[in-house]
């Protein structure tokens, strides 16, 4: 593959003569010397922008990453385009050439006797034998044929980088995904605790009851908290068995395996504390949909030349040889052959505007690229800016919540003892056991949200994919075994 883009590369230079049309300029789009929230610090380039995954340290999160790559449909139908649009490449690149045919035939003849005053049976019946080649080259004068070519590499790149922009976006979603399904498990373990929690004090007001120092209120209260906190494991039992599908879906499997292949109670993975992000202009060299709409941008300039050089004359050449008789044993004599050979000039002088049209199509598709280059360059930096916001502002939540749950933790604590002494009552109990469970919930959420956010942010600086890096196309994997 990579010799493929070499070799179509030099195809545009070498047959590049006098060619019409604007040339391919790189744009310049202006923007910003380093991220707002870098806090006027350059930083440097991340240290695994390639396989950021690892930085969890998650042995299952590792297989789950591999696994989609291999499988994942979308991933497969990205590389069936690269198939494609490298077919279309070869369409075009083979212009450059002669188109040379083999031709063989023979025919029973008659002609009516009476054209040429004849008379008799068989006087006007033959045999034509022919056997020959013939051929025909378009010179390219004004370099249609290599602008054509020159599309279609811009073509065949784009969809390279869309490929890999297809697998950094699986990767961060199945890592997203994966994360979601730690986050549940985690508000689940947390919700059992909490059940187990209750159903023993409400063990304990039945004792008190049984002994006369507890009210039949107290327990009504303890039972009603209890089914409150059951009903939210149903709840998330439907989220993970939802998350659990999507997650399937982005390995290529069933939801059947993906669930045994995921134990419980692994809890979600630590999360790095500093994230380097590098600079903007790295981004444009990283992201593959920036390098995408800038290899869009080269082919839709390329095919304004293309339709211009149709305002101009065209050159071809051509010729033939064969042998031809009405014996067969005549056929390859050197007195039966025939030739021909020369140029052929055509000029489509008038057409209704219609070239004219065409390349102000092309000129108009060009500006639409163009338009879309700086769209996307914008936009990729404003998902670094709004990502990198996400995952400060959620690691300060995370450690909020970490202190807050130890604060509520130990006023439960305090208020048990409390209620055993007789100093507070039961609704005093059940108030600060309900604040405990939502902040331990909330902390859950938090730290599962602190790490999807790292996610995103390595997806938004393009992290996920290395220079090279190209599928095994099924045309490649055919012609090796052939």
């Amino acid at each position: 593959m990579r010799r493929l883009l070499l070799i179509a590369a030099a195809s545009v230079m070498a047959s590049a003569g006098c060619q019409v049309g604007p040339s391919y300029e790189p744009p310049l789009v202006p923007i910003p010397d380093e991220f707002a929230w870098t806090n006027g610090h350059t930083e440097s380039p991340p240290s695994h922008p390639a396989a950021w995954w690892t930085l969890f340290n998650d042995p299952v999160l590792n297989t789950l990453i591999t696994q989609a790559t291999a499988n994942n449909f979308n991933l497969r139908i990205a590389a069936e385009r690269i198939d494609q649009y490298r077919a279309q490449y070869g369409v075009a690149s083979a212009d450059l050439s002669p188109d040379i045919g083999a031709l063989a035939n023979y025919s029973r003849n008659r002609v009516p006797t009476t054209d040429f005053g004849q008379t008799g049976s068989g006087e006007g019946e033959f045999n034509q034998w022919n056997i020959g080649l013939d051929a025909t080259w378009e010179v390219d004068l004004f370099g249609r044929i290599s602008r054509s070519i020159e599309a279609a590499v811009g073509d065949l790149q784009a969809e390279v980088e869309n490929w890999r922009y297809a697998m950094i976006t699986l990767r961060a979603e199945v890592a997203s995904s994966y994360l979601s399904l730690r986050t549940l498990q985690a508000r689940l373990e947390v919700g059992n605790q909490n059940i187990e929690a209750q159903q023993r004090f409400v063990e304990i007001i039945e004792l008190q009851i049984a002994a006369g120092t507890e009210t039949a209120s107290a327990l009504a209260q303890a039972q009603a908290q209890l089914a409150q906190s059951e009903a939210i494991i149903p709840q998330l039992g439907v989220t993970m068995a939802t998350e659990t599908a999507n997650l399937a879906l982005l390995l290529g499997t069933t939801p059947g395996p993906l669930t045994r292949s995921i134990p419980n109670g692994h809890g979600l993975p630590a999360v790095p504390t500093e994230v380097a992000i590098g600079i903007p202009a790295d981004l444009l060299r990283r992201r593959p949909d920036v390098r995408a709409a800038e290899r869009e941008l080269a082919a839709a300039t390329a095919r304004i030349g293309q339709a211009t050089a149709d305002l101009y004359p065209k050159l071809s050449l051509s010729g033939s040889f064969g042998f031809g008789a009405s014996q067969s044993s005549d056929l390859l004599q050197w007195a039966s052959r025939s030739y021909s050979v020369g140029p052929s000039f055509s000029w489509d002088i008038f057409n209704g505007g219609r070239v004219r049209a065409v390349i102000n199509q092309q000129e108009s598709l060009t500006r639409e690229a163009l338009l879309t280059y700086e769209k996307t360059v914008i936009q990729a930096i404003g998902e670094v800016e709004s990502s990198l916001v996400g995952f400060v502002l959620s690691a300060h939540q995370r450690d909020d919540l970490k202190r807050a749950t130890a604060s509520a933790q130990l006023a439960y604590d305090l208020s048990l003892d409390q209620y055993e002494h007789g100093v507070i009552d039961f609704l005093e109990v059940i108030l600060v056991q309900q604040s405990l469970l939502e902040i331990e919930d909330s902390l859950a959420q938090s730290q599962g949200l602190c790490a999807e956010t790292m996610v995103e942010l390595y997806r938004s600086i393009g992290g996920g994919w290395t220079t090279g890096t190209l599928p095994t196309l099924a045309s490649e994997t055919k012609d090796s075994s052939s």
